[in-house]
This record gives C-alpha cells, sequence and structure tokens, in this order.
C-alpha cells in the first residue's frame, strides 16, 4: 500500500490555491503548509505533498501521472470544473471508460505544472448504472 505522493511544483504557492480548490471536491483538505512544503489528506492522514522545485529543474517523468479516487461522478466532475477554472487543461473529459472498465468513470487534466492528474470513480454496478453515490 502507497503511504504518501510527492510532486514538485516551481510555482509553490499557485499550486497551493489549486490543489486546495480541486481537493476539496474530493474531501480532501490542506493538512499542512510551511515554506518547504505543503500536504493534503483527509482525517488528519497526509496523502499528498507538494514541494517547490528549484527553477529549470524538471518535474515531469515519461507516462507517470497521479489518480485520486473520487467518492462519486458529481464529485469526479466537480474536480474537473474546478481544475478547468484554475488553469488546467483537459486531457480527458469526465465520462466512463468501457474499454478500461465497465466500472470506470474519471477524467484527466494537466496541471499548472504539467502534472498528469487522473481523479476516477469506480461505479460497482455493472455497466455504470448505478446511482451516482
Amino acid at each position: 500500500m502507497i503511504d504518501h505522493l510527492s510532486i514538485g511544483t516551481h510555482q509553490i504557492d499557485k499550486s497551493v490555491e489549486f490543489y486546495t480548490n480541486c481537493l476539496a471536491t474530493l474531501g480532501y483538505g490542506l493538512q499542512h503548509r510551511d515554506h518547504t512544503q505543503a500536504i493534503f489528506g483527509i482525517d488528519g492522514k497526509w496523502i499528498f505533498c507538494l514541494y517547490p522545485a528549484e527553477p529549470g529543474t524538471s518535474l515531469l517523468g515519461h507516462r507517470s501521472h497521479v489518480a485520486f479516487s473520487a467518492p462519486s461522478k458529481t464529485a469526479t466532475a466537480a474536480f474537473h470544473q474546478a481544475a478547468l477554472a484554475l488553469g488546467a487543461s483537459t486531457l480527458r473529459e469526465p465520462g466512463p471508460r468501457a474499454d478500461i472498465n465497465p466500472e470506470y468513470y474519471g477524467t484527466i487534466v494537466k496541471d499548472l505544472d504539467g502534472h498528469t492528474i487522473e481523479v476516477v470513480h469506480w461505479d460497482s454496478a455493472a455497466g455504470g448504472n448505478a446511482s451516482d453515490q
């Protein structure tokens, strides 16, 4: 099991604002912030960390991405809307992807630093026909 995940950013203040607003749609909150880091989580658990990176350093790894669980399809769409409003770009609109899994409902965006961020809700009803809970 993964304990937490960290990524670098060239614009820590903007990234903190971005993730504070976007992750709130999934139930995450800013748990800790100082000049060296910003840490997000749920119920005091530190799960996702942002660290300032030196200018000119590479932040992105080929084919790497972060995927957050969403409690519902509505939360998935809300994350996408919040991300776009704060400057992210869409790689995949919110929706089902039967080619991935009949239970998959998700979205993928590029954050302010170009990190690929996925948000996914797994709908336990076959074909994604369950109510949005």
